[in-house]
Order: structure tokens, then C-alpha cells, then sequence
């Protein structure tokens, strides 16, 4: 899978256990989409094609219509944006998004709960 991580996210640590499962990985830096609202970021992943898209803005669900999405988004909801703190909850994500439907967004909180977002 092509996975895009948002720019809250951008230490490498965060990138490691995704590679490990054999997935693609960049993150907004990477594309040069720094500073883009986070419409036009969601626009450009789906024409990218990103297969999936990873945010710790809790607010995201609020701010943007995700059903119209065809792209996976998940919502990583810790308590901590530190890679040491996020880096267990990603080694979760990445055996996981292979499994989720085309479209779907879920939140997932640091005790690995997860909940999708209607």
C-alpha cells in the first residue's frame, strides 16, 4: 500500500514499521505539500494515489466531509505526537490497513481501540 502521513508527522521513526510490512511510505514533507489545508492535501493523495492517509488532527473528522473520501484515513487519537509515544500505536496501524475498506476512516486511540468515523 502507498501510505501519506500528515505533517504532524514526520520523524522517520514513524515511517519504520510500515516498511517492515512491506508498505510505500511518505510523508506531506516528502511531496512538497507542507503548509496545504488539509483539503488540498486530501484532493492530491486520492490523484496521487495514496491508499491511505495518517493525521494525529483529532479535529480532521469535524472539519472535512471524510464519507465522500475514496482514500483510507485514520485518525491516530494520543495523547502525544512524540515518535517514542507513536511509534507501538504505528507497528498497530500498519498490520491493520490492509484490512480496512476503500474509503473508510477510523480513529484509533493509544490504547489500540479502534472506532470508525460515520
Amino acid at each position: 500500500m502507498l501510505i501519506l502521513l500528515d505533517e504532524n508527522l514526520l520523524s522517520q521513526k514513524l515511517k519504520q514499521p510500515f516498511l517492515d510490512a512491506g508498505h510505500s511510505i511518505s510523508n506531506v514533507y516528502d511531496m512538497g505539500w507542507r503548509g496545504l489545508k488539509d483539503r488540498e492535501i486530501l484532493d492530491r493523495s486520492e490523484s496521487h494515489p495514496f491508499d491511505v492517509f495518517i493525521t494525529a488532527d483529532k479535529n480532521l473528522p469535524y472539519q472535512q466531509n471524510l464519507a465522500s473520501r475514496v482514500i483510507r484515513i485514520i485518525v491516530l487519537d494520543s495523547s502525544s505526537t512524540r515518535p517514542a509515544h507513536l511509534v507501538p500505536l504505528m507497528k498497530q496501524v500498519s498490520t491493520m490497513i490492509s484490512s480496512l475498506p476503500v474509503g473508510s476512516a477510523i480513529r484509533i486511540s493509544d490504547g489500540g481501540d479502534v472506532v470508525f468515523i460515520p
